[in-house]
């Protein structure tokens, strides 16, 4: 695994290739699991995404996965999409193999930290499509992307109409959290369509909490009242 590692490391990816190319089917699943949760996660922002690039082309059913060594660069507030391997690797997605990009967003979308680097995932792989982004979003359970959704919501022309389809998507979902988003969304587009037993009922004055920041949505969220 050392030559194979440090072929990464160098960029060297004809040799990376060879050295991959030369191994058995139980050598090769070793060296992926190997490279994804050992190589990959040692490797600057830049390189990250090269080595991805790289990997990904060579054999994506077995590298795809590699997109979740972004976890430690977002932890560590490093992670960035403005690099030529990051913008190289969606481009190549979205023209050879649309339905990777999805997986991809589904599988990074968790292990983002904050509002910026989701929308710079989302900005880098599902570039000018609002709908794609929502139905991302919709995908997965963390409160930073509900907080997302939210505000994605709020921000567009037509969002009553959408909020609408998500908070029905939330209430068929059918656990608290999901409830509780849905009575978020059910009180501040004014859904009064939406039928439901909802646990949590906001006060009007918190409708204008929600406006001013992320603490109080994550208050309603969890099923508790605003601090005032």
């Amino acid at each position: 695994m050392q030559y194979l590692r440090q072929a990464i490391e160098e960029g060297e990816w004809q040799r990376a290739e060879e050295r991959l190319g030369a191994m058995s089917n139980g050598e090769f699943r070793r060296a992926e699991a190997h490279v994804r949760t050992r190589v990959l996660p040692e490797l600057k922002n830049d390189e990250l995404w090269t080595a991805l690039l790289h990997l990904i082309r060579y054999r994506r059913q077995a590298f795809l996965s590699g997109v979740l060594a972004v976890e430690d660069r977002a932890k560590d507030g490093t992670l960035r999409f403005d690099c030529e391997g990051a913008r190289e690797l969606a481009r190549w997605l979205r023209e050879e193999h649309p339905e990777s990009v999805s997986k991809a967003v589904n599988m990074m979308l968790p292990l983002m930290q904050d509002e910026e680097q989701i929308g710079a995932l989302l900005d880098t792989f599902e570039t000018g499509n609002e709908m794609s982004r929502i139905a991302a979003l919709l995908k997965v359970e963390t409160p930073l992307c509900h907080y997302v959704l939210f505000n994605t919501l709020r921000r567009m022309h037509d969002g009553k109409a959408l909020a609408a389809k998500c908070a029905q998507h939330f209430m068929k979902r059918g656990d608290d959290r999901a409830y509780n988003m849905a009575a978020i969304m059910k009180a501040y587009f004014g859904l009064d369509e939406l039928k439901g037993r909802f646990a949590l009922h906001i006060e009007p004055y918190e409708l204008s909490m929600l406006d001013s920041g992320s603490e109080a949505f994550y208050h309603l969220l969890d099923g508790r009242r605003p601090k005032l």
